[in-house]
């Protein structure tokens, strides 16, 4: 029996060895991870030139402005157009009461063929004068007088002339007529109010569109006469160019008002006087680097992310102005590798690897 125990301890003893050997010898693995590139786009970065548009907020001008009044006093009969309407040259703006007017041109009319009749009469008398003198049957006195009575009914039929010219034109200064095609923007009196001579009647605008905008002195040393602009005002888009630069900045904005007439102009519904229009002027081309606006990023400092041997480099960069969806920089270099997309996943040091462009391999 003893030796039976003792061989049955040896053989678990041998069995139970090499698990515990097994168990004695394992030791941790420590494992290294793979450093995963990031993928990005990239663009190489060089020098250009790019137009520049000024980008301004304008005010829509009223143009060329005339005050209509009637050259004399009456009581406004008709109005015959409405505030805001549009006007042709030579139509009908209002008109007076023509009465009393014409009372007056009937009887100046009346006194002229009177003033007619009498000069001719003493016409006549000189005449039968002149030949009477020359047989010798009259004196030269009586000659003399009736040349001094035709003079004096010669300069009353001159009056009569005048006067009647000078009420037929008072009956036609009864009449306004626009001298030019335009809309009306505004009406001062009301039918039935009497009106003195020279006060305006209504204001009527031409059908140029102009832009008043206010330039800041830098930018008023880019714009001249002639430089092309393109107005949006709501969804309508026109196109003109600058036709005059004040010389003396404002004294309160301290601007410099520019007109530009449009060439191609907006819908009239959509030309209120006053309203603000979006104003873009060509100032030419500038050099420099330009980089997407959307690969700028910002911690406080605006910076990109370069690729230097695979790896993202952070490069803080100085904006200096904007075209479209452009902006030149200062800090970056002809050469470099810019980060276009996949940047915000980047840190400095990041490894990454350049993804194919549309179309590439």
């Amino acid at each position: 029996m003893i030796k039976i125990k003792q061989v049955s301890g040896a053989l678990i003893t041998l069995l139970l060895l090499p698990a515990f050997l097994i168990g004695c010898s394992s030791q941790p693995t420590v494992t290294t991870p793979m450093e995963v590139a990031k993928p990005v786009t990239v663009s190489s970065i060089t020098e250009q030139s790019q137009s520049v548009q000024l980008e301004y907020l304008g005010i829509i001008g009223s143009g060329e402005l005339k005050k209509y009044s009637f050259k004399v006093p009456g009581k406004l009969a008709h109005l015959n157009v409405h505030k805001g309407e549009a006007i042709h040259q030579g139509e009908l703006l209002a008109d007076l009461d023509q009465i009393d007017l014409s009372l007056a041109l009937r009887n100046s009319q009346l006194n002229l063929t009177q003033a007619e009749q009498v000069y001719q009469d003493a016409q006549t008398q000189y005449t039968k004068y002149q030949e009477l003198i020359k047989g010798g049957a009259m004196a030269q006195t009586d000659l003399d007088k009736a040349k001094l009575d035709m003079d004096v009914k010669g300069s009353n039929y001159q009056r009569a002339q005048v006067d009647l010219e000078a009420k037929q034109n008072a009956l036609a200064d009864t009449e306004l007529y626009s001298d030019m095609a335009g809309y009306v923007t505004d009406i001062l009196y009301k039918e039935g109010e009497n009106l003195a001579a020279g006060y305006p009647v209504i204001v009527v605008r031409n059908q140029e569109q102009v832009i008043d905008v206010g330039l800041g002195q830098t930018d008023a040393a880019k714009v001249k006469p002639g430089t092309k602009a393109v107005v949006k005002v709501g969804d309508f888009t026109g196109e003109g160019e600058v036709t005059r630069i004040d010389q003396v900045p404002d004294t309160e904005t301290r601007t410099y008002n520019t007109e530009i007439k449009l060439t191609k102009e907006i819908p009239p519904e959509a030309y209120f006087i006053g309203a603000t229009a979006s104003v873009s002027l060509a100032s030419g081309a500038e050099k420099g680097i330009w980089i997407p606006i959307s690969a700028v990023m910002n911690d406080g400092e605006d910076y990109v992310f370069l690729v230097q041997t695979d790896r993202a480099v952070k490069k803080n960069i100085s904006l200096k102005n904007t075209q479209g969806f452009n902006v030149r920089v200062e800090g970056l270099n002809s050469g470099d590798i810019l980060v276009t997309s996949g940047m915000k996943e980047l840190s400095e040091g990041m490894k990454v690897t350049i993804a194919p462009t549309a179309g590439g391999q």
